[in-house]
């Protein structure tokens, strides 16, 4: 995965975040490949997907508390209880955004540092103890259903390759996707940083992601002997049970509670500054480029932030597959603007490169392409409603900018001469 996608969509990202450096990021790129009116509507999927990521962030937090430190309540928590708490950890973060991206920043270095530091520990502790053929076993026994989205329709889909030697490939696909995927949100900040910093940004993000998720991962499923059914949100924390003690356990509880913090400090500050350059485009109204004495752009993060407090009643995997379903269909039309920019049009670029492109982008659609094969009934109900409510918004938007662009006033008679001819002003 971070060879066959996250790298291929590092470069993709930095090439043509260079070239047409905007807040908007993808929305520019698909604006200029293929028009305003898929410009913006990658911009409301890309938005979309963006705020039910985020909203994951606060579910799996509570999660990583209840399952190290009350057991019990997780799976029997009061539900109200539940939402109270989750309203109180999204207002929260929200504020922090709001105060703008200084702090954003210094905090995010400030929690990337505390986050590390527990995982770094047991992978440390946990290389003697690694036994590597628990890397190749498969489930053995009964293969479990998995009930992610509390709806009917949600364990059935129609792909038919689901499930191969036990292994659920639509939450392992899935999770997997939803780790490595969110690379194209750097292009937000190609308006707001030099290159080199942008290049250096880019680089530097796809190694720590892919290193801190890569490693961890290997240690934790080698030294522990947690089974398939054992690996829900929080099982890091028992992992490091049972290769540090105790103590280690909680401490990756506080390291994964601070890095889901940094995760959505970021996520938000892209979403809004997202909305914020389509604002600036005409593609959206105004109002969202306004900006609060903070320098943040304040109704588009309270937008964002009304949808996640929409998101969070529903459980992790759940809002997981949402996020990517979504996700796919804009970060699809963001690589073909890619091969129609920098493979069909481009005029300076050789034939090598060309191809080199197009190599780099196959792996890429294939599974974005996979991911939407296995999801179930119940995200292609989601995804079918979102992509009708955004041709909606497309052709209300029309309407609006119709009105607007378009006023009718009296003419202005000639000298001498009086008229009741009316014209189309056009602004």
């Amino acid at each position: 995965m971070p060879f066959l996608w996250a790298l291929p969509e590092v470069l993709i990202t930095t090439e043509l975040g260079l070239l047409y450096p905007c807040a908007s990021g993808g929305v520019r790129w698909v604006e200029e490949a293929f028009g305003k009116k898929s410009g913006l509507l990658v911009g409301y999927l890309g938005w979309i997907s963006g705020v039910a990521n985020n909203a994951t962030l606060p579910v799996l937090f509570l999660q990583y508390v209840l399952n190290q430190f009350y057991p019990h309540l997780y799976e029997d928590i009061n539900g109200l209880l539940r939402y109270g708490i989750l309203v109180g950890i999204t207002l929260l973060l929200t504020f922090v955004n709001y105060r703008g991206l200084e702090i954003v920043g210094k905090v995010l270095i400030l929690l990337l540092v505390i986050s590390m530091v527990p995982f770094f520990l047991m992978v440390v502790m946990g290389i003697p103890q690694v036994n590597t053929e628990r890397w190749l076993q498969t489930p053995n026994g009964e293969v479990m259903t998995f009930n992610d989205d509390q709806l009917d329709l949600s364990q059935a889909g129609w792909f038919p390759w689901a499930t191969i030697a036990g292994i659920q490939f639509r939450p392992f696909l899935n999770n997997l996707y939803w780790c490595y995927n969110g690379f194209d949100q750097g292009a937000h900040y190609s308006s707001s940083v030099t290159k080199e910093n942008y290049k250096r940004g880019m680089g530097g993000a796809l190694l720590l992601v892919c290193s801190s998720y890569l490693v961890p991962v290997l240690i934790a499923t080698g030294a522990s002997d947690l089974t398939q059914s054992q690996w829900t949100a929080g099982a890091f924390a028992t992992a490091a049970t049972q290769i540090g003690g105790r103590w280690l356990g909680n401490w990756i509880v506080v390291g994964a509670g601070t890095s889901l913090m940094a995760l959505f400090f970021g996520e938000m500050s892209a979403d809004s500054m997202q909305l914020l350059g389509m604002a600036e485009l005409g593609q959206i109204p105004n109002v969202f480029a306004t900006k609060s004495r903070h320098n943040t752009p304040t109704y588009a993060i309270l937008l964002g932030m009304v949808v996640i407090l929409c998101l969070i009643p529903f459980n992790f995997t759940f809002i997981v597959e949402l996020s990517n379903v979504g996700y796919c269909f804009a970060v699809t039309m963001e690589f073909l603007s890619f091969f129609q920019l920098r493979i069909r049009k481009a005029k300076d670029i050789k034939l090598l490169r060309k191809i080199w492109n197009a190599m780099m982008l196959l792996p890429t659609l294939l599974i974005n392409l996979l991911v939407i094969c296995l999801a179930s009934y119940a995200t292609y109900i989601y995804a079918v409603s979102m992509i009708v409510f955004g041709m909606i918004l497309i052709h209300a938007n029309s309407i609006w900018e119709y009105i607007r662009c378009n006023k009718v006033e009296p003419a202005k008679p000639s000298k001498g001469e009086t008229s009741d001819f009316h014209y189309c002003n056009i602004l």
